[in-house]
Protein backbone atom coordinates (compact mmCIF):
# COMPACT_ATOMS: atom_id res chain seq x y z
CA UNK A 1 0.00 0.00 0.00
CA UNK A 2 1.57 2.82 -0.57
CA UNK A 3 2.22 6.24 1.74
CA UNK A 4 -0.32 8.71 2.41
CA UNK A 5 -0.98 11.78 4.29
CA UNK A 6 -3.11 11.72 6.87
CA UNK A 7 -4.23 14.44 9.51
CA UNK A 8 -4.50 13.22 13.15
CA UNK A 9 -6.83 15.39 15.42
CA UNK A 10 -6.95 15.33 18.92
CA UNK A 11 -10.54 15.71 20.49
CA UNK A 12 -9.76 15.14 24.39
CA UNK A 13 -9.56 18.40 26.40
CA UNK A 14 -6.54 20.33 26.69
CA UNK A 15 -3.88 19.86 24.83
CA UNK A 16 -2.69 16.87 22.93
CA UNK A 17 -0.25 14.41 25.26
CA UNK A 18 2.98 14.22 24.63
CA UNK A 19 3.22 10.71 25.10
CA UNK A 20 0.42 9.80 22.58
CA UNK A 21 2.29 12.06 19.85
CA UNK A 22 6.02 10.24 20.91
CA UNK A 23 4.40 6.84 20.13
CA UNK A 24 3.23 8.50 16.53
CA UNK A 25 6.94 9.79 16.06
CA UNK A 26 7.83 6.03 17.00
CA UNK A 27 6.20 4.05 14.44
CA UNK A 28 8.90 3.19 12.02
CA UNK A 29 6.42 3.56 8.57
CA UNK A 30 5.44 6.87 9.95
CA UNK A 31 6.55 10.75 9.07
CA UNK A 32 5.98 13.70 11.10
CA UNK A 33 5.38 16.25 8.01
CA UNK A 34 3.89 18.71 10.77
CA UNK A 35 2.66 19.32 14.55
CA UNK A 36 2.55 23.30 14.83
CA UNK A 37 -1.10 23.05 15.34
CA UNK A 38 -2.15 22.41 19.39
CA UNK A 39 -4.12 19.94 18.35
CA UNK A 40 -3.63 18.25 15.36
CA UNK A 41 -0.62 16.52 13.24
CA UNK A 42 -0.03 15.54 10.14
CA UNK A 43 1.51 12.14 9.34
CA UNK A 44 2.98 10.42 6.04
CA UNK A 45 2.56 6.67 6.38
CA UNK A 46 1.34 3.46 5.03
CA UNK A 47 -2.63 3.38 6.40
CA UNK A 48 -3.11 0.07 7.95
CA UNK A 49 0.11 0.25 10.49
CA UNK A 50 -1.06 4.40 11.55
CA UNK A 51 -5.08 2.94 11.59
CA UNK A 52 -4.29 0.55 14.05
CA UNK A 53 -2.20 2.94 16.66
CA UNK A 54 -4.47 5.86 16.28
CA UNK A 55 -7.38 3.20 16.62
CA UNK A 56 -5.41 2.22 20.20
CA UNK A 57 -5.19 5.51 21.16
CA UNK A 58 -8.26 7.34 23.05
CA UNK A 59 -9.39 10.64 21.58
CA UNK A 60 -7.87 10.60 18.21
CA UNK A 61 -9.06 10.78 14.96
CA UNK A 62 -7.20 10.07 11.63
CA UNK A 63 -8.52 11.39 7.91
CA UNK A 64 -6.73 10.87 4.43
CA UNK A 65 -5.07 14.97 3.91
CA UNK A 66 -7.59 16.55 1.37
CA UNK A 67 -6.10 19.32 -1.38
CA UNK A 68 -8.16 22.10 -2.52
CA UNK A 69 -7.08 23.62 -5.33
CA UNK A 70 -6.63 27.24 -5.12
CA UNK A 71 -8.94 28.63 -8.14
CA UNK A 72 -7.38 31.01 -10.81
CA UNK A 73 -9.09 34.08 -9.94
CA UNK A 74 -6.96 36.24 -12.80
CA UNK A 75 -9.45 38.28 -15.18
CA UNK A 76 -9.08 37.15 -18.86
CA UNK A 77 -10.39 38.13 -22.37
CA UNK A 78 -13.62 36.80 -23.46
CA UNK A 79 -13.58 38.01 -27.04
CA UNK A 80 -9.97 39.02 -29.12
CA UNK A 81 -10.94 42.89 -29.79
CA UNK A 82 -12.00 43.55 -32.61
Amino acid sequence: MPRRRFVLRYRGDGPKPEADVERVRRLPEATMVDESSGRMMLVESDEGPLRELVESLPDWVAAPEQRIPVPDTRKRVKRPPG
